[in-house]
């Protein structure tokens, strides 16, 4: 089996409509890992595809001892219209008979006037199937039995069970029952005491008999009562229903008659408010901007120019200056050639190369000065230019941006602030909808306190039933007149006896099986190889009995933190591997409670061959950045669960939590 993809509209804290992609890109690239905060919606990912298989047999985290009805409808997501409702989609593949077959199972649900309506629909190789979608449970319970799911779809929850002890029998036990098949001898042995009580019943003395007759008329009287417990409770539940309707047709009225806009008046007018005093602070910081150079914005050819006349002032400047050290120096040289009676000719033909030489320097000198702003003016304006200008109009733009969006949302708000109806409209049906709600209010606790007397009636009425089959029960062997019945009675109980034998010897034959592929994998995992050298599981109690490498036992509690997860997670690995389904395995915060040493093991040696198939749910302190550096060779795709807080909801991204190829 491999899950396709799986989309969720409305689903607990995911909003609208959300799909991700769960095949595996590769063979060899077997791991989808999913990243998310606490509280961002893994475990909410675990519990869709639990509920979308299983539906009212789910083990689904957050659901406690709700109903089912009242789980779906606490998992709609807050923002969305309950009458829409919720859905979830799951589509994979599976090989029957050699042949690959794919699915498209979707589970959806809305709330009506008559409680939550739930809708199944199962196509096949993309046309629907009336009858998998009517038979959806057994089609799922004979391929993959609810009771062994927690084998390929655990979270950390169950991994901390396991690892302290206290449920870890009862878990192996339920396990290895439905993995063997032994559900079917349970329901034989329960069939059997209850034809063991009929015979007895049939073979009662007059005083037994008498006592069974009173039990039996108790019994009768208490089933009277709830019937009639029942049927008020569902009278009372059709007019709650209906009160339920008039409300729901009074408070839609109030909305077409801005009833909410009323309700919401004061919080607009706040918002409005909150808006305008942030429109005019925004407006008053782009007027201290204005107030400085950003006006140079408007005039960006004219400083382009300016800086250009600057930097030739400057130049003329700089060569003043330099044509009158010349003189200077040309007037001292000719001196000092005449004192030294240097030729006429001579003379004069270096008197015109200095002269020639002045002239062509004293060419910048003739630029006329306009600015005369110094010889930084030029770099000035550059500086001006090249930074500070720039940085106003990014400054600018973002307020200018800021200011629109502020107007915008005022429009809207004075635009609702407009529509809200006066308070003579809506006072009318206001009274109505308070009295209706008031109404319905008292019909729901009058509609608890008759579940309450119907719960209590149920109650003596188990309690009657069990009185009744003691005195059914009471001294049965020795008033035994008919050879048929005590016939039926021995060989009743020889029978339970020879399944309870049965029971043990099966789980006995297998348990060799079990106990190999737990220790495989549980030093496969261990970086002490030496530390456990045998597993035992007790076919009665289902306890795990240890053998340390000195031959001695040793005490699962004598394991650290770390080990004794290692031990749960190879409980689940060896049952999922003698299951023989080719299942994909879904793991939630599997690294929580793990020194480094021990998660390197579980990521190194477990989560690239637990399945063909791998989905981990993690967080970044779980699965951090060297952690995903050593999975980067096995993750065929990655996603990050992102909370947005204005839309309340998760959002499903491409990518882990940092950016690295793996991720891609």
């Amino acid at each position: 089996m491999i899950l396709d993809s799986l989309v969720l509209k409305n689903f607990g804290i995911y909003g609208g409509r959300q799909e991700v992609a769960l095949a595996p890109a590769d063979d060899r690239k077997p791991i989808i890992l999913f990243g998310g905060m606490n509280g961002g919606g893994k475990t909410t990912l675990l519990d869709a595809i639990q509920l979308v298989l299983y539906g009212a047999k789910a083990r689904c985290s957050g659901r406690g001892k709700l109903g089912y009805r009242d789980y779906l409808r606490e998992m709609i997501h807050r923002g969305a219209d309950p009458t829409d409702g919720a859905a979830i989609e799951l589509r994979f593949r599976r090989a029957v008979d050699g042949e690959m077959h794919y699915y498209r199972l979707n589970r959806s649900w809305r709330q009506t006037a008559k409680g939550i309506e739930e809708h199944l629909e199962v196509t096949r190789d993309t046309e629907f199937d009336s009858l998998l979608s009517e038979h959806w449970d057994e089609y799922i319970e004979s391929y993959i039995p609810s009771g062994i799911a927690h084998l390929f779809f655990f979270d950390a929850e169950q991994i901390k069970d396991l690892a302290e002890g206290d449920h870890a029998a009862e878990i192996l036990g339920t396990a290895i029952h439905t993995l063997l098949g032994l559900d079917l001898v349970d329901r034989l042995d329960t069939d059997l005491i209850a034809l063991a009580r009929r015979k007895r019943a049939a073979t009662q003395s007059t005083e037994d008999a008498e006592k069974a007759r009173h039990a039996q008329e108790e019994l009768d009287r208490l089933q009277g009562l709830l019937d009639k417990a029942t049927q008020a409770q569902g009278t009372l539940g059709n007019e709650t229903g209906r009160i339920a309707k008039d409300l729901a047709s009074c408070e839609e009225k109030f909305r077409q008659e801005g009833g909410d806009l009323y309700l919401l008046r004061a919080d607009l007018e706040t918002e409005r408010v909150g808006l305008e005093k942030e429109l005019v602070a925004e407006e008053a910081r782009l007027r201290e901007i204005a107030a400085g150079p950003a006006p140079f914005l408007l005039i960006p050819g004219l400083l382009d120019e300016t800086e250009k006349q600057a930097r030739r002032e400057a130049e003329a400047r700089k060569a003043a200056v330099l044509v009158a050290a010349l003189e200077e120096r040309d007037s001292g040289v000719l001196t000092l050639l005449k004192r030294n009676k240097v030729p006429t000719q001579q003379l004069n033909l270096i008197e015109r190369l200095l002269q020639t030489d002045r002239t062509d320097r004293a060419g910048a000198v003739t630029e006329q000065v306009i600015l005369n702003g110094g010889d930084h003016l030029a770099t000035e304006l550059r500086h001006l230019r090249g930074v500070i200008l720039p940085e106003l109009k990014s400054e600018i733009d973002q307020r200018l941006e800021v200011i629109s969006s502020l107007q915008e949302r005022l429009t809207r708000c004075e635009l609702q602030l407009a529509r809200v109806p006066t308070e003579d409209a809506v006072a009318a049906i206001q009274r109505e909808l308070t009295h209706l709600r008031k109404k319905h209010q008292d019909r729901q606790a009058e509609l608890a306190a008759h579940e309450d007397k119907t719960r209590v009636i149920a109650r003596q009425l188990e309690d009657a039933k069990r009185k009744h089959e003691r005195e059914l029960g009471d001294e049965v062997e020795s008033q035994v007149d008919r050879e048929h019945h005590s016939r039926v009675l021995k060989h009743s109980s020889r029978i339970r006896e020879t399944l309870a034998k049965f029971r043990v010897a099966v789980i006995r034959k297998h348990a060799l099986r079990l106990e190999r592929l737990v220790l495989e994998s549980f030093t496969h995992l261990l970086r002490k190889r030496a530390l456990v050298t045998e597993l035992k599981i007790d076919p009665a109690t289902f306890r795990i009995e240890l053998t340390g490498g000195n031959g001695k036992p040793l005490p699962i509690d004598r394991l650290s933190a770390g080990e004794r997860q290692l031990l749960a997670t190879s409980l689940l690995w060896g049952l999922a591997k003698a299951s023989g389904r080719p299942l994909p395995t879904i793991i939630d915060t599997p690294l929580g409670r793990l020194d480094s040493s021990h998660r390197r093991h579980l990521i190194e040696r477990y989560f690239p061959v637990a399945s063909h198939q791998v989905i981990l749910l993690s967080t970044d302190e779980e699965v951090d950045e060297a952690s995903l550096d050593r999975l980067k060779p096995y993750i065929g795709r990655s996603y990050t669960l992102t909370f947005d807080e204005q839309q309340h909801s998760t959002v499903i991204k491409p990518g882990y939590f940092w950016n690295h190829e793996t991720t891609r």
